[in-house]
């Protein structure tokens, strides 16, 4: 069962226990009555304060909490990225080549929004999306062990006019920003390289409880990795492209000269 659905059954499961009416449980918490039958058939996802009212008035700790979070990184995601998206939460460590765009886990609001508004993605509520996957990023500022994040990114991304200048300029920034981080280091791979093994598309690899998971992506969809002798593979093909990006310093500094070439 999904996020979303979880929270849609066990918000209804509750109410009836508690002998309320959608409209009685709407004056309790002060919403309309419409909103709690969008939340028990799962077309809308409460937002936190509303989350935090539901535990307050069932007594149940942080679970619409945790359901509505977990829900809302999950929102609009095909069925078969969700066992990676549980992945990432658990990650200590993230690898990720991103050659055409960048990683999910360093985009700014309005780069996402771009990139699913006009990047081929059949997103029926665009603001929605563009907050899941925003959410995403608490992987990366976990107060006990953040995750680790290593991306190696293609230059040409870079150059690319997503979203336009501004749009641009900001989301480069946000990665240096990012960079300053002591958990997340970028690579660039220069676009002089030429011919390299990233331009087999994306790649990305999570270390969770000790063992390593990868997930491929596709037009077509994509692929949750957990082979070993796969992830294998896998691991030789991010060490090839890795060895074909610049040192740290040097990738810094090329993110910073795109920056500036946006203004």
């Amino acid at each position: 069962m999904s996020g979303y659905n979880a929270l849609a059954r066990i918000l209804k499961f509750a109410r009836n226990q508690a002998g309320m009416t959608q409209e009685q449980l709407a004056a309790r918490i002060n919403v309309s009555s419409s909103l709690i039958a969008k939340f028990e058939t799962s077309r809308l996802i409460p937002k936190p304060d509303t989350a935090r009212q539901l535990d307050a008035l069932f007594d149940s700790g942080n679970m619409f909490q945790e359901l509505a979070a977990e829900a809302r990184a999950n929102f609009g995601q095909p069925v078969w990225v969700r066992p990676w998206l549980e992945h990432e939460r658990n990650a200590t460590m993230i690898r990720s080549f991103q050659p055409l765009i960048v990683p999910g886990l360093l985009q700014t609001e309005e780069y996402a929004e771009a990139i699913l508004t006009d990047g081929g993605n059949r997103v029926s509520d665009i603001e929605s999306a563009v907050a899941a996957r925003l959410a995403r990023v608490a992987v990366l500022h976990r107060a006990d062990t953040p995750c680790r994040l290593f991306a190696v990114l293609d230059e040409t991304m870079l150059r690319r006019p997503i979203g336009g200048p501004e749009v641009m300029r900001e989301q480069l920034q946000a990665i240096i920003k990012a960079c300053a981080e002591p958990n997340v280091e970028v690579a660039v791979v220069p676009s002089s390289t030429g011919t390299y093994p990233g331009l087999n598309g994306p790649l990305v690899l999570g270390t969770v409880d000790g063992r390593t998971v990868a997930i491929l992506d596709s037009p077509l969809g994509g692929q949750v990795v957990e082979e070993p002798d796969e992830i294998a593979l896998l691991e030789e093909l991010w060490e090839a492209i890795r060895g074909y990006a610049l040192p740290r310093q040097a990738s810094l500094d090329l993110i910073m000269e795109a920056a500036e070439s946006w203004n």
